[in-house]
């Protein structure tokens, strides 16, 4: 007996991924789990060698540590900076986590028949914190 999901060979519980000619496709921004001088996020269009001279004037201006948020495609790129910057900055160590983020499209009706539907999905990304390891600063900072 057929499962009663299951209509022609097509689960109607799986959203449509790709959208028909009665729907425009949206994607949303991504949500932004931190902000802050400290953080960057880093895309596929993200130019590395301005977000270097960022992370290098942090830390001129005594920041001990920065968070570095990459998704998807960019994990590569937000990885290349994060270990530019411990090339660079001896002192500086990485710790990375990985985690799962949701997006949400939007297809927006194209006709009049059409209703406006939202779409869900999840993109993996990395969050990588690259920290001051020189432990005679940080209890210096802590102390004053």
């Amino acid at each position: 007996m057929a499962d009663n999901k299951q209509i022609h060979g097509k689960n109607k519980n799986k959203q449509n991924r790709n959208p028909t000619k009665d729907h425009l496709f949206r994607k949303r921004q991504p949500q932004k789990p931190e902000r802050g001088a400290n953080v960057l996020y880093i895309s596929t269009k993200t130019n590395i060698k301005a977000q270097l001279e960022r992370c290098n004037k942090l830390i001129n201006d005594n920041e001990n540590e920065i968070i570095i948020y990459c998704l998807g495609a960019a994990v590569q790129r937000g990885t290349l900076l994060a270990l530019q910057i411990c090339e660079q900055q001896i002192a500086f160590n990485i710790h990375t986590n990985t985690l799962s983020t949701e997006l949400i499209d939007d297809l927006e009706p194209a006709v009049d028949e059409a209703d406006y539907e939202i779409q869900k999905r999840f993109n993996s990304a990395l969050r990588i914190r690259v920290f001051s390891s020189n432990l005679l600063e940080i209890a210096d900072t802590k102390d004053s």
